[in-house]
């Protein structure tokens, strides 16, 4: 009983946003080193030419499933928070808004990749044997994109339990197929591509069950309900899209521009996998604190937001500094093929290190009411990045797509942080637009 007491006590002390951001972070932590299992395994299975391959299906597989969000789960997270409270039956005909939505949108997008494969492997990529993984990945676009759509219905209502819970499964059902297989004999580049497919579709079957809470039933009406949520997600669905290619842009650019040296584009995608725990945690702290963004009402409830965020987000990004330092030990003792990768690890660290401290802050853009502002900014930081990549690797080769990278994401951080500290006080204007 005493032992309770004191865990009680202990829970009481923490702010709430640190204790829920603690469960996310345990479940992506637990999901993502399942999934960061496959990367290692893939490191000892396949040569870094193989591994441009699963690099390139993975990159292109996320690329597309935040396609198909399109910037409506940000929406629809943005008004259910708000009317959630005050107006649940708004609320409610949100939900059945996205749902039909992205129901369309991935349907769409599944049969424009199945179609199109040809090109996207031959024309863009300039990786023929790419084209049959891109036809398999119709069914993980179905899918993946209905589970994480679910996903933001759960991160809306805040139910992060089950939202922890959705992810580890997930991941889960995707590294068993894989490991089995491996343990059979059975491994095979198809298989992992079959893996990938399989894995989202079953989760998203068991997610429809933990949102039946939510009615379909009832009447809604479309017109009213399509203007709030294009006036708000129009500018995040051009925010959706410049960030879809501007975090892949570096694999995209790298791929046909090292297309004669693919050992050295293999080693950079192998770097950028080595970041998946930096991206978890990043993404942790950003699941936790994007609905309470939506939620802030005043300049007094931004600076104390803010307060909260770091108290959570500086000692994550202490585990991260933690995680290179083992890396740089494991790595060449564990994958001396993967060595040459280390120093590329190392510079993209510091960018991720930069996104765990300011992603939540910049968040704020849309709680002041200047979505427009957050998508000019994403649109020129994806033109600029795209010409730095290119004068920045015809330079340096695979370093120069790093050092790019990161070059730009403090640039643009920067700039956001800069223009919410001079327009935080349209937050209670931002309120009243939207009430």
């Amino acid at each position: 009983m005493r032992m309770r007491g004191v865990i009680a006590g202990l829970r009481d002390l923490l702010p709430n946003g640190a204790r829920e951001a603690g469960v996310v972070f345990a479940g992506d932590v637990s999901a993502k080193f399942l999934t960061f299992l496959i990367t290692l395994s893939m490191f000892a299975l396949l040569t870094p030419d193989e591994y441009k391959l699963y690099g390139l299906f993975i990159t292109v597989l996320a690329a597309v499933n935040q396609f198909t969000d399109s910037g409506l789960h940000q929406s629809f997270i943005r008004f259910y928070s708000l009317y959630k409270r005050e107006s649940p039956g708004r609320a409610q005909a949100h939900y059945r808004f996205a749902l039909t939505a992205k129901t369309v949108i991935t349907a769409l997008t599944a049969l424009a990749v199945y179609f199109l494969a040809p090109v996207l492997a031959v024309d863009l990529l300039r990786t023929p044997q790419l084209e049959t993984p891109l036809r398999v990945m119709t069914v993980a676009i179905l899918g993946g994109g209905m589970m994480e759509f679910f996903l933001a219905v759960l991160q809306a209502r805040q139910e992060f339990t089950r939202f922890t819970f959705i992810r580890i499964a997930e991941a889960a059902v995707k590294t068993g197929i894989i490991y089995a297989a491996i343990l059979l004999g059975l491994f095979s580049l198809p298989l992992v591509y079959g893996a990938y497919a399989i894995a989202p579709t079953v989760v998203a079957a068991v997610a429809i069950g933990m949102i039946a809470a939510l009615r379909l039933g009832g009447s809604i009406d479309w017109r009213d309900i399509g203007r709030e949520v294009v006036g708000f997600g129009k500018w995040m669905m051009l925010t959706s899209f410049a960030t879809m290619f501007l975090m892949r842009l570096d694999v995209f650019m790298i791929s046909p521009m090292l297309a004669d040296r693919p050992e050295e584009a293999g080693l950079y995608i192998a770097a950028t996998k080595l970041c998946t725990p930096l991206i978890v945690l990043a993404g942790s702290v950003s699941t936790v604190f994007f609905p309470k963004a939506m939620e802030l009402r005043t300049v007094a409830d931004m600076r104390r937001y803010a307060r909260r965020t770091f108290a959570v987000s500086l000692p994550v990004t202490g585990i991260g500094l933690i995680y290179l330092g083992t890396m740089y030990f494991v790595t060449p003792a564990v994958f001396p093929n993967y060595t040459a990768s280390m120093p590329l690890f190392a510079v993209l660290f510091v960018g991720y290190a930069w996104t765990i401290v300011g992603n939540p802050l910049t968040m704020l853009m849309l709680s002041i009411g200047r979505q427009r502002m957050a998508t000019y900014i994403a649109l020129g930081q994806l033109a600029v990045t795209a010409v730095s990549h290119y004068l920045f690797i015809t330079a340096m080769g695979s370093m120069g797509a790093a050092l790019s990278s990161v070059l730009v994401w403090f640039a643009a951080g920067i700039v956001s942080m800069i223009y919410i500290y001079l327009h935080r006080h349209d937050i209670t204007t931002a309120v009243s637009r939207s009430a």
